[in-house]
């Protein structure tokens, strides 16, 4: 005499098979049939980013982090640098440079005024270290900005 098996799955009576006739689940024999509970609807994962989920744009994270660092030195470093090479220019440790510059505001129209080309270096390297650095500050927080943005929206 064959044993009556209920399916754990959709309930369905089979008599001495391995697979349900209904639906196919294994089945287990009757000494080893078990009570099992089937969800009806399978929960959605979680959707928030813990320390295991992984991040979805890893490269403009680090690209946020080395931009922000960049900017900063350059926006530091070249103003300092660009002082630094005035200086030394004036004290007369760079002739070469103080002659090129005298040249080029003669080129001008300007070179009979005492220390054009200097001031010109000047400021000019303050301008041009301020607009690269916060260039690179700009885009650092425009990296930071989306991934705000796609951590926000999730």
């Amino acid at each position: 005499m064959q044993q009556m098996v209920t399916c754990p799955n959709c309930g369905s009576q089979n008599t001495g098979q391995q697979f349900c006739t209904n639906c196919g689940t294994r089945l287990a024999s009757g000494e080893q049939q078990q009570v099992w509970e089937v969800p009806s609807t399978p929960e959605a994962p979680a959707v928030t980013r813990g320390a295991g989920q992984p991040q979805k744009y890893v490269l403009l994270g680090a690209a946020a982090i080395i931009f922000k660092i960049f900017g900063w030195v350059v926006l530091g470093g070249g103003i300092l640098g660009s002082i630094a090479v005035v200086v030394l220019a004036a004290q007369g440790a760079m002739p070469e440079l103080t002659s090129l510059l005298d040249s080029g505001m003669g080129i001008l129209g300007v070179g009979d005024i005492a220390g054009a080309g200097l001031a010109v270096m000047v400021f000019g390297g303050i301008v041009g270290s301020l607009l690269c650095g916060l260039g690179f500050l700009a885009f650092a927080e425009l990296c930071s900005a989306v991934l705000a943005i796609d951590e926000n929206t999730r």
